[in-house]
């Protein structure tokens, strides 16, 4: 492998290994090809917008989202050729699988504190390291 893809490569693996990065992924790629608002992607993550801001920059750097403006909006696309690439190039690495395995999205309802099904309002747990916290999305 020359350097230029060596190089487009370690960017994206870069952008992705960043747990909000990921999750940012996941919600990005539900919305297809529609793509999704920065605000239900904000709200979707918890993540102030100039936080989500300075991660969908590194993304977009990286060649993994694409934005597109729509009126005062802007939505957000993956970019499948991209993660195709990458899927391909770590396939190729020494001791991957055969067959790799594609991960499911996750569906089921993420579980509060108390193992009980979260609902809206004050009854949510904060995530750790946030208790006193001010938050933008109302809780």
């Amino acid at each position: 492998m020359n350097a230029e893809p060596a190089e487009r490569f370690a960017a994206m693996l870069a952008a992705l290994s960043q747990p909000t990065r990921l999750r940012i992924i996941e919600v990005v790629g539900a919305g297809g090809v529609d793509g999704t608002p920065a605000g239900q992607i904000a709200k979707a993550v918890r993540c102030p917008a100039s936080t989500l801001s300075f991660h969908l920059k590194e993304l977009s750097l990286a060649g993994l989202v694409e934005a597109r403006p729509e009126g005062r909006f802007i939505r957000y696309t993956v970019r499948p050729q991209a993660f195709a690439a990458l899927s391909a190039f770590v396939a190729r690495l020494p001791g991957a699988p055969a067959s790799v395995p594609q991960p499911q999205p996750a569906t089921t309802p993420r579980k509060g504190a108390k193992g009980g099904k979260r609902t809206g309002g004050a009854d949510k747990a904060a995530p750790a390291g946030t208790a006193g916290q001010m938050s933008i999305f109302g809780d």
